[in-house]
C-alpha cells in the first residue's frame, strides 16, 4: 500500500507517453540488441553476435509476433517492468529507515516519474533491464539479517549474475555486491554450494561473453591530458599526439566537456585524419591488438605519474554528468521523431526488411506514421522538465565570455551527500554496503574508464534518491524523538534468548 501513490502516478505518465508516442525509440545502439531477432525472423539464422551480452537480444525475440508493431511491444512491456521496479525500491526503503510510511511513498513516487529512467524504458536498449535486475539484486539484500540464509543467499547472487548477464558495465554493480555479501553472509567458504555454483557461473559469464574491447581506447580519452609527451614506452605514438595532449593541458577544468572530441579523434578512419597515417595504420584490422596495446600503456602510464590529477579529471566528469536537465527533452513527439527519422534514414536505404518487421509498414507509410505522431502533444511534457531541473543533482554555470563552464552542488545533490554520510556511521555503514558500495564502484570504474556519457548515470541514479531519504530520515530521527512506528515483526531481528536463569529475590 505504501507504494501505492508512485504505481498510479507512474502509470499516469507512462501512459500519457505512450499515448503520444506509442513506438519505442530506436537509437543507434537498438540494432546490435535486435540483431539476433531480425536474423531469426528474415533469415531463419541464430546469431547471437559478439558485441552484446545475450540476456536482452534473447527476450527480443518473441516480439515481432506480438500484436501490433514490434516497437510498440517493447516499449509497453519495458514500461510495464519499469514500473514494478518501484516496488524493490520500496522493498528497501521499508528497511533502512525507522519511519517508512513517511519516506516510502516519497522515494517511490519521485522514482517512478524520474525523467530518465522513464526516458530509457521508451528507448529498445537494455538499460531498464539493467536497472531492474539491478534493483532486484540489492532488494534480496534487504533485510540483511536473512542474507545470512543459504537459500535467500542464493536468490542473491543469481539476481547479481543477472546484471552482469545483462551488459558488460554491470560488473562494478557486480562487484559491490559481491563485497557486501561477504560483509553480511560470512566469507564465501561457509556459502553452500548452490552459492558457489551461481558466482562461478557469474565469473564464466564476465570472462568469456562479449567482445568489447574500448576499455583500453576509452582509458587513453579519458588520461589523454596526462600522458607524457616527452617520454615512456611508444614514443613514436606519444610524438603523434603531442600537440593534442598540449591543447588538452590549456584547461583541464574543462575536459569533461572535450573529451568526445578527442575520443573520436584517436578511432578516426575517415578523412581527414587528425593524426596521420601512421596511427591510422595502427587501426588496421591486423593491428587492433597493437592498438589496444598502445592506448593500454599510454593511459596506465600518466595514471601512474599523476593519480591525483586523474582523480580529479574523474570526480569532474561525475559532477558533469550529475548536472544534465536534458533527461525529458526526447519524449517531446517533435523532438523524438526528428531523431527517429535521422538515425532510420540510412537504416530503411540498406535494411529495409528489418524496419519493416519493427513498424510493420513500408517507407511511405513509415514517412506518413512519423508525420502523424511528430504532431501529438505529450500533456505532461512541462511537468518532466521541471521535474528534471527541480531535482537536479548538481548545475553547470556558463561563462559565455570566457568560454568556461563551473559545475555547483543543487539542494538535492547535497541532501543525497548528506544521506550517504550518514551511510557511513559504524551503527550503518554494513547494513548499507550493498547501495554505496555499488554507487561508488560504478561510479569510479565507468567514469574512470569512459566519458561523460549521461546514459551510464541511469542504473544507479535512483540510489541517491534514497540516500536523500536515508539523511533526512537521520535528521528526523533527532527532532522526532517519539518512538518509531512498529513495522513487521519478519522485517526485525529476533530478540537475543536469555543467557541465564532469573536471579531469585535475596531471602528475607
Amino acid at each position: 500500500m505504501l507504494c501505492l501513490p508512485a504505481l498510479i502516478l507512474g502509470a499516469i505518465l507512462r501512459i500519457s507517453l505512450i499515448a503520444a508516442l506509442p513506438e519505442g525509440y530506436y537509437g543507434p545502439d537498438s540494432n546490435s540488441y535486435f540483431d539476433t531477432t531480425s536474423s531469426l525472423w528474415l533469415n531463419g539464422k541464430w546469431d547471437l553476435g559478439p558485441k552484446r551480452r545475450w540476456v536482452y537480444p534473447l527476450l527480443l525475440l518473441p516480439t515481432p509476433a506480438l500484436p501490433g508493431r514490434t516497437v510498440v511491444a517493447i516499449a509497453v512491456i519495458q514500461h510495464a517492468v519499469g514500473l514494478l521496479t518501484v516496488l524493490g525500491i520500496g522493498w528497501i526503503v521499508l528497511h533502512l529507515t525507522r519511519r517508512p510510511g513517511i519516506w516510502v511513498p516519497l522515494v517511490t513516487t519521485i522514482a517512478a516519474v524520474w525523467p530518465r529512467m522513464v526516458w530509457y524504458e521508451q528507448e529498445v536498449v537494455a538499460e531498464s533491464l539493467l536497472l531492474a535486475s539491478i534493483i532486484l539484486a540489492i532488494a534480496l539484500a534487504f533485510p540483511v539479517e536473512r542474507l545470512k540464509e543459504p537459500r535467500r543467499l542464493f536468490w542473491f547472487l543469481l539476481a547479481a549474475t543477472l546484471i552482469i548477464a545483462v551488459k558488460p558495465h554491470g560488473r562494478p554493480i557486480w562487484l559491490g555486491l559481491m563485497i557486501s555479501a561477504v560483509l553480511l553472509a560470512g566469507f564465501p567458504w561457509r556459502w553452500s554450494k548452490a552459492c558457489w555454483a551461481v558466482l562461478a557461473a557469474s565469473l564464466v559469464i564476465i570472462f568469456t561473453t562479449g567482445s568489447s574491447k574500448q576499455g583500453p581506447w576509452l582509458l587513453l580519452s579519458s588520461t589523454l591530458p596526462l600522458v607524457n609527451p616527452e617520454q615512456g614506452k611508444w614514443p613514436e605514438y606519444r610524438k603523434i599526439l603531442r600537440p593534442y595532449i598540449e591543447e588538452a593541458r590549456v584547461d583541464l577544468s574543462q575536459y569533461p566537456w572535450k573529451q568526445d572530441r578527442y575520443k573520436k579523434m584517436l578511432v578516426e578512419s575517415k578523412e581527414p585524419l587528425m593524426l596521420g597515417p601512421e596511427w591510422q595504420a595502427l587501426l588496421a584490422p591486423k593491428d587492433k591488438k597493437k592498438f589496444l596495446q598502445v592506448c593500454h600503456d599510454l593511459a596506465q602510464d600518466a595514471i601512474l605519474h599523476a593519480p591525483f590529477t586523474y582523480a580529479r579529471m574523474v570526480l569532474q566528469k561525475i559532477g558533469f554528468v550529475l548536472s544534465d536537465m536534458e533527461a525529458g527533452s526526447g519524449m517531446s513527439p517533435r523532438v523524438f521523431w526528428k531523431g527517429q527519422l535521422a538515425d532510420n534514414e540510412e537504416r530503411w536505404t540498406r535494411h529495409p526488411d528489418i524496419m519493416q518487421l519493427l513498424y510493420r509498414t513500408d517507407y511511405d507509410g513509415y514517412l506518413a506514421l512519423a508525420a502523424e505522431r511528430g504532431k501529438r502533444t505529450f500533456w505532461l511534457e512541462p511537468y518532466v522538465y521541471r521535474c528534471a531541473s527541480t531535482f537536479a543533482w548538481m548545475r553547470t554555470v556558463r561563462d559565455v565570455q570566457a568560454r568556461r563552464r563551473t559545475l555547483h552542488p543543487a539542494w538535492f545533490g547535497v541532501l543525497a551527500l548528506f544521506g550517504f554520510l550518514t551511510c557511513l556511521r559504524p551503527a550503518r555503514w554494513r547494513e548499507t554496503a550493498p547501495l554505496w558500495l555499488s554507487l561508488g564502484l560504478f561510479l569510479g570504474i565507468i567514469f574512470g574508464i569512459g566519458d561523460s556519457v549521461v546514459r551510464y548515470l541511469q542504473p544507479v541514479e535512483w540510489i541517491g534518491i534514497i540516500f536523500v531519504a536515508l539523511g533526512l530520515d537521520w535528521v528526523l530521527q533527532w527532532i522526532w524523538r517519539g518512538p518509531a512506528p512498529a513495522r513487521d515483526a519478519t522485517t526485525l531481528p529476533s530478540p537475543p534468548a536469555p543467557t541465564s536463569a532469573p536471579i531469585a529475590p535475596p531471602a528475607s
